[in-house]
Protein backbone atom coordinates (compact mmCIF):
# COMPACT_ATOMS: atom_id res chain seq x y z
CA UNK A 1 0.00 0.00 0.00
CA UNK A 2 2.66 2.50 0.76
CA UNK A 3 4.33 1.93 -2.85
CA UNK A 4 0.91 2.79 -3.90
CA UNK A 5 0.70 5.99 -2.31
CA UNK A 6 4.47 6.57 -2.98
CA UNK A 7 3.64 6.34 -6.84
CA UNK A 8 0.46 8.51 -6.38
CA UNK A 9 2.59 11.07 -4.80
CA UNK A 10 5.47 11.49 -6.56
CA UNK A 11 2.63 11.20 -10.21
CA UNK A 12 0.24 14.53 -8.33
CA UNK A 13 4.33 16.33 -7.84
CA UNK A 14 5.55 15.54 -11.21
CA UNK A 15 2.23 16.73 -12.34
CA UNK A 16 1.83 19.84 -9.93
CA UNK A 17 6.04 20.54 -11.88
CA UNK A 18 4.71 20.34 -15.11
CA UNK A 19 1.04 22.37 -14.99
CA UNK A 20 3.39 25.01 -13.01
CA UNK A 21 6.37 24.99 -15.44
CA UNK A 22 3.91 24.96 -18.67
CA UNK A 23 2.04 28.34 -17.06
CA UNK A 24 5.33 29.88 -16.81
CA UNK A 25 6.07 29.53 -19.98
CA UNK A 26 2.89 30.71 -21.79
CA UNK A 27 3.18 33.65 -19.85
CA UNK A 28 6.77 34.13 -21.03
CA UNK A 29 5.46 33.57 -24.42
CA UNK A 30 2.42 34.72 -24.15
CA UNK A 31 2.81 38.76 -25.10
CA UNK A 32 1.56 39.92 -28.15
CA UNK A 33 4.66 41.86 -29.59
CA UNK A 34 8.05 41.19 -28.71
CA UNK A 35 10.53 44.22 -27.69
CA UNK A 36 13.59 45.03 -26.33
CA UNK A 37 16.38 46.88 -27.11
CA UNK A 38 17.28 45.22 -30.36
CA UNK A 39 14.57 43.28 -31.59
CA UNK A 40 11.07 44.03 -32.25
CA UNK A 41 8.88 41.59 -33.38
CA UNK A 42 4.86 42.11 -34.30
CA UNK A 43 2.29 41.48 -36.39
CA UNK A 44 0.12 43.84 -38.46
CA UNK A 45 -3.16 42.67 -36.45
CA UNK A 46 -1.96 42.38 -32.61
CA UNK A 47 -0.70 46.56 -33.89
CA UNK A 48 -4.21 46.64 -35.49
CA UNK A 49 -2.22 49.33 -38.13
CA UNK A 50 -1.14 49.14 -41.41
CA UNK A 51 2.32 51.07 -40.26
CA UNK A 52 4.70 50.90 -39.03
CA UNK A 53 4.88 52.44 -35.11
CA UNK A 54 6.76 55.81 -35.15
CA UNK A 55 8.26 54.37 -31.94
CA UNK A 56 10.34 51.30 -33.59
CA UNK A 57 12.26 54.53 -35.46
CA UNK A 58 13.50 56.00 -31.86
CA UNK A 59 15.19 52.20 -31.22
CA UNK A 60 18.19 53.53 -32.80
CA UNK A 61 20.25 50.21 -31.39
CA UNK A 62 17.41 48.15 -33.03
CA UNK A 63 18.79 44.87 -34.60
CA UNK A 64 16.31 42.96 -35.81
CA UNK A 65 12.95 44.11 -36.98
CA UNK A 66 10.29 41.64 -37.84
CA UNK A 67 6.54 42.93 -38.48
CA UNK A 68 4.50 40.06 -40.15
CA UNK A 69 1.34 41.59 -42.22
CA UNK A 70 -1.72 39.59 -42.36
CA UNK A 71 -2.95 37.19 -44.94
CA UNK A 72 -5.90 38.31 -45.76
CA UNK A 73 -7.17 35.63 -48.52
CA UNK A 74 -9.47 34.21 -46.52
CA UNK A 75 -11.66 35.47 -43.25
CA UNK A 76 -13.15 39.19 -42.80
CA UNK A 77 -11.49 41.61 -44.58
CA UNK A 78 -12.61 44.28 -42.61
CA UNK A 79 -9.96 43.75 -39.91
CA UNK A 80 -6.79 43.25 -42.61
CA UNK A 81 -3.90 45.25 -42.02
CA UNK A 82 -0.81 45.29 -44.26
CA UNK A 83 2.09 47.60 -44.27
CA UNK A 84 1.99 49.60 -47.50
CA UNK A 85 5.31 51.44 -47.19
CA UNK A 86 8.50 51.45 -45.71
CA UNK A 87 8.52 54.90 -43.93
CA UNK A 88 11.72 56.99 -44.66
CA UNK A 89 12.55 57.20 -41.44
CA UNK A 90 13.69 53.74 -41.49
CA UNK A 91 17.03 55.46 -42.27
CA UNK A 92 17.30 56.43 -37.95
CA UNK A 93 18.33 52.15 -37.49
CA UNK A 94 21.58 52.15 -38.83
CA UNK A 95 21.97 49.21 -36.74
CA UNK A 96 19.86 46.87 -38.34
CA UNK A 97 20.98 43.73 -39.66
CA UNK A 98 17.68 41.62 -40.44
CA UNK A 99 14.31 42.96 -41.50
CA UNK A 100 11.50 41.22 -42.21
CA UNK A 101 8.07 42.74 -43.44
CA UNK A 102 6.77 39.65 -44.67
CA UNK A 103 2.65 39.01 -45.82
CA UNK A 104 2.13 43.08 -46.30
CA UNK A 105 1.70 45.30 -49.52
CA UNK A 106 4.57 47.06 -49.93
CA UNK A 107 5.14 48.05 -53.31
CA UNK A 108 8.72 49.68 -53.34
CA UNK A 109 11.68 50.43 -51.81
CA UNK A 110 12.42 53.76 -50.78
CA UNK A 111 15.72 55.41 -51.24
CA UNK A 112 16.64 55.74 -47.67
CA UNK A 113 17.05 51.87 -46.95
CA UNK A 114 19.73 51.89 -48.75
CA UNK A 115 21.51 54.20 -46.01
CA UNK A 116 21.34 50.36 -43.88
CA UNK A 117 24.61 49.41 -44.80
CA UNK A 118 24.67 46.98 -42.04
CA UNK A 119 21.43 45.01 -43.14
CA UNK A 120 22.86 41.22 -43.72
CA UNK A 121 18.77 39.94 -44.30
CA UNK A 122 15.47 40.93 -45.87
CA UNK A 123 12.81 39.30 -46.04
CA UNK A 124 9.67 40.69 -48.17
CA UNK A 125 7.87 37.15 -48.81
CA UNK A 126 4.30 37.98 -49.55
CA UNK A 127 4.39 41.32 -50.48
CA UNK A 128 2.65 40.45 -53.89
CA UNK A 129 2.30 43.72 -55.38
CA UNK A 130 6.23 44.70 -54.83
CA UNK A 131 7.01 45.84 -58.73
CA UNK A 132 11.02 46.53 -58.14
CA UNK A 133 13.65 45.94 -55.97
CA UNK A 134 16.44 47.89 -57.87
CA UNK A 135 17.19 49.97 -54.85
CA UNK A 136 18.13 46.59 -52.90
CA UNK A 137 21.58 46.09 -55.06
CA UNK A 138 23.33 49.02 -53.18
CA UNK A 139 23.18 46.31 -49.81
CA UNK A 140 26.57 45.20 -50.60
CA UNK A 141 26.45 43.48 -47.38
CA UNK A 142 23.24 41.74 -47.90
CA UNK A 143 23.62 37.87 -47.98
CA UNK A 144 19.89 36.65 -47.34
CA UNK A 145 17.10 37.94 -49.59
CA UNK A 146 13.86 36.48 -49.25
CA UNK A 147 11.23 37.72 -51.96
CA UNK A 148 8.92 34.38 -52.04
CA UNK A 149 5.12 35.27 -53.67
CA UNK A 150 6.44 39.11 -54.76
CA UNK A 151 5.08 38.58 -58.70
CA UNK A 152 8.51 40.09 -59.91
CA UNK A 153 8.96 39.82 -63.36
CA UNK A 154 12.54 40.96 -63.26
CA UNK A 155 15.10 41.90 -61.11
CA UNK A 156 17.60 45.14 -61.40
CA UNK A 157 20.46 44.60 -64.37
CA UNK A 158 22.74 45.31 -61.54
CA UNK A 159 21.50 42.14 -59.36
CA UNK A 160 25.11 40.94 -59.42
CA UNK A 161 26.46 43.71 -57.23
CA UNK A 162 25.29 41.71 -54.72
CA UNK A 163 27.99 40.43 -53.93
CA UNK A 164 27.86 38.74 -50.47
CA UNK A 165 24.54 37.11 -51.12
CA UNK A 166 24.71 33.84 -50.41
CA UNK A 167 20.76 33.05 -50.85
CA UNK A 168 18.40 34.39 -52.95
CA UNK A 169 14.55 32.97 -52.31
CA UNK A 170 12.51 33.85 -55.45
CA UNK A 171 9.73 31.31 -55.45
CA UNK A 172 6.45 32.26 -56.77
CA UNK A 173 7.49 35.17 -59.21
CA UNK A 174 6.63 35.81 -62.93
CA UNK A 175 10.94 35.16 -63.68
CA UNK A 176 10.54 33.53 -67.23
CA UNK A 177 13.49 31.43 -68.23
CA UNK A 178 15.47 34.04 -69.92
CA UNK A 179 15.52 36.33 -66.81
CA UNK A 180 16.28 32.91 -64.31
CA UNK A 181 19.26 32.46 -66.50
CA UNK A 182 20.80 35.82 -66.38
CA UNK A 183 19.97 36.04 -62.73
CA UNK A 184 22.33 32.55 -62.07
CA UNK A 185 24.93 34.21 -64.40
CA UNK A 186 24.78 37.42 -62.47
CA UNK A 187 24.91 35.79 -58.91
CA UNK A 188 27.08 32.27 -60.09
CA UNK A 189 27.94 31.17 -55.89
CA UNK A 190 24.20 32.45 -54.93
CA UNK A 191 21.90 29.39 -53.96
CA UNK A 192 19.02 30.54 -55.85
CA UNK A 193 15.45 29.37 -55.42
CA UNK A 194 12.87 29.62 -58.51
Amino acid sequence: MTNLKLISNIFFATLFVIVACSTMTAKLYSADNVYSDTTYTASTQQLKSDKIPDSVFQMTELRHLSINGMDCDYGDRTNCWMIKEIPSDIKNLKNLTTLRLTLNAITTIPNELTELTNLTLIDLTDNSVLTEINRLTKLHNLQYLYLYGCGLTKLPDNIGDLINLKELGLVGNHLDKAEQTRIKKALPKCNIKF
